[in-house]
């Protein structure tokens, strides 16, 4: 089963092999043609290589469970902070081998591209670009002994086209839907798979203490529950300093007939006491997470997200 992980993720290659590699451009640069197709949910074009289709689990391209190119398309986002970790340091200090770190340029944005290993069974490599407006990286991962399917991904990357002036239609690759009407939590902005509700539909970036729903798609790998994904998701939010008191009313079971996982955990975030609200859906391959944070009216707030979390219907 293919591996997804976000922007700091141990993307793995091994050294070695009998096929002849076939290089990263440094200056990628290209003009669109019809044998380019857009990944859905981003402003970025690509030939894809042989065997790949588009995902119905994740934004990107897939070779059968083996092999995947998968793009997130953060506009809004700076590359100058959203990069900033993008490193071979970085990627050393979780544990990685960094294979090979340059700085090259994709459409004349600035780009950095590393390859690392991490795992003795898959390889990948990873690719980030952008400019002040917006943050675009693209990760890749394939086995180990595929040496082909490594070099028609590489093969791949150097066809990339972006264009900056194309407008996203953030539910063309959403593998969910929801009743608007069932919560008073509408759709605000879409950010690189993370699908925000504020109240109203308001932007509410300028209002820390605005209650927020977060809802992200995910493929589900083969040891996958609704726990370990939460888990994963709040360890993540640890890290960035939320402490953490106590989980409540934890649920596992059925909701709209699919698998879930549901919880309630209250804690202190940037100061405040805060109630944050997880629920995983599971349907087949796909994996819906819907997450809640409130850190006033928490009690009327949280009768909201289980309503958004029983509108949501995975397709």
């Amino acid at each position: 089963m293919y591996k997804i992980r976000y922007f700091l993720a141990l993307l793995l290659l091994t050294a070695c092999g009998q096929t002849a590699a076939i290089k990263i451009d440094p200056d990628i640069k290209n003009t669109k043609t019809n044998k380019h197709i857009n990944i859905p949910g981003t402003r970025l074009y690509m030939i894809p290589p042989p065997g790949f289709n588009v995902s119905s689990t994740f934004i990107g391209l897939q070779k059968g469970e083996s092999a995947i190119i998968n793009i997130y398309d953060l506009v809004g986002g700076n590359i100058n902070t959203n990069a900033a970790t993008f490193s071979q340091a970085e990627f050393e200090r979780q544990g990685a081998k960094v294979i090979e770190f340059k700085a090259i340029s994709v459409n004349d944005f600035p780009a950095k591209y590393i390859q690392m290993q991490g795992d003795p069974v898959t390889k990948g490599q990873s690719l980030v670009f952008g400019d002040t407006t917006f943050t675009t990286m693209i990760m890749t991962s394939y086995p180990a002994n595929d040496e082909k399917t490594g070099n028609d991904i590489i093969q791949s990357l150097n066809t990339i086209y972006y264009d900056k002036n194309k407008k996203i239609d953030p539910f063309e690759a959403a593998n969910f839907s929801i009743d608007d009407k069932a919560s008073k939590f509408k759709f605000s902005q879409y950010a690189a798979n993370v699908y925000v509700y504020t109240t109203g539909g308001v932007n509410t970036e300028e209002d820390k203490d605005a209650p927020v729903v977060l809802i992200s798609q995910y493929p589900k790998e083969e040891t996958m529950t609704g726990k370990s994904l939460t888990d994963m998701l709040v360890n993540k939010i640890q890290q960035k300093g939320i402490t953490i008191h106590g989980r409540k009313n934890t649920f596992i079971g059925k909701i709209n007939g699919y698998d879930a996982y549901q919880t309630e955990l209250y804690g202190h975030m940037q100061g405040n006491y805060s109630l944050l609200y997880y629920c995983v859906l599971i349907k087949g391959d796909k994996v819906i997470t819907i997450q809640g944070s409130s850190k006033n009216n928490m009690a009327a707030n949280l009768e909201e997200f289980k309503k958004m979390a029983r509108a949501v219907k995975i397709k």
